[in-house]
């Protein structure tokens, strides 16, 4: 199962929560007093859970295309001559990863970009949309931060079968990221792991229950760390219907009841938009949904029952 699972059963607790035109026309601070009507889905979230291939037990697949940038002069603090921050991506060649490393090549003035590819190489889904970009990349490893000297390492590793647990795939960056002087490390984690885990749909709690363990222990290690700003980003499940491309209205949120869908490049606008922020606070944990696809797990919600539209307080960036 991916880590950030995607959502394509049935699920009849969740409450689709659908925002209306003039909800998709306003501004990301949400006014809690608008009020929706909700809608009853036979699809829902925790449909999700498609398996992800899994990594090539003895033959190794080539990596996607390296594009090869002779990196600029950096200082100390990983900015290069420009001023542009060195930042490392981790698993770029994953479905979200992609669409967090293309957002920030938009932004080459601020980020000097560079990611790592899984075990999977050649063989993942999304690699040949990674190799499409002009883009550094280095092997999933050590060496990859010893090389690319990153200020900030954004994590986007999942959950892949053979591939190893996410948390000790993780931690390998959190303890290069100590000894080589970065300054911030950012985590995509699942909506679901530690206070989260009642957001989840009764029957996704048990299904997901292995993965969501596996994030949390990846979770408690980075935060434990001294010495370096670190931001925990829980993700809900990919939205399966829009386009991977398609930005949707993603907020964040310190409530861990928040649920629903998002899509890549929502969690990719998310991710630019914490690191750009000079109002976000570092070392704590959000969820980061899409304002337009909000679920209510509730299995009293009566069909058609009026709700407010975004029940939780959303996080300014």
């Amino acid at each position: 199962s991916n880590g950030l699972h995607t959502s394509n059963a049935s699920m009849g607790a969740c409450q689709l929560k659908s925002t209306g035109a003039a909800a998709r026309a306003a501004v990301p601070e949400v006014r809690l007093r608008h009020h929706c009507r909700t809608i009853s889905r036979r699809a829902g979230p925790n449909a999700h859970h498609r398996s992800s291939r899994g990594c090539p037990a003895i033959r190794k697949a080539p990596g996607p295309r390296r594009v090869w940038v002779r990196p600029a002069a950096t200082g100390s603090n990983g900015r290069d001559s420009s001023g542009a921050r060195s930042l490392l991506v981790l698993e770029g060649d994953s479905r979200v990863g992609v669409a967090v490393v293309r957002k920030l090549l938009e932004h080459g003035d601020e980020f000097r970009v560079s990611t790592t590819v899984s075990p999977e190489g050649a063989s993942g889904t999304h690699a040949k949309a990674l190799a499409a970009l002009q883009v550094a990349v280095h092997e999933q490893n050590y060496e990859a931060v010893a090389t690319a000297r990153p200020d900030v390492i954004v994590s986007c590793i999942d959950s892949r079968r053979r591939c190893g647990a996410v948390h000790e795939r993780n931690q390998v960056f959190v303890d290069a990221a100590l000894e080589l002087g970065a300054s911030t490390f950012v985590f995509i984690s699942s909506v679901g792991a530690g206070d989260s885990s009642d957001a989840l749909p009764g029957p996704a709690k048990e299904t997901m229950k292995a993965v969501m363990s596996d994030k949390y222990i990846a979770e408690r290690y980075l935060s434990s760390k001294q010495g370096l700003d670190h931001l925990v980003l829980r993700c809900p499940p990919l939205n399966d219907i829009a386009s991977d491309g398609e930005v949707g209205r993603p907020t964040l949120t310190e409530d861990p009841m928040a649920y629903g869908w998002i899509t890549p490049a929502g969690v990719a606008d998310l991710v630019y938009g914490c690191l750009s922020s000079d109002r976000l606070e570092m070392g704590r944990t959000y969820s980061a949904v899409d304002q337009n696809t909000i679920f209510v797990t509730n299995p009293f919600l009566r069909p058609l029952e009026a709700h407010e539209c975004v029940p939780f307080e959303p996080t300014p960036i």
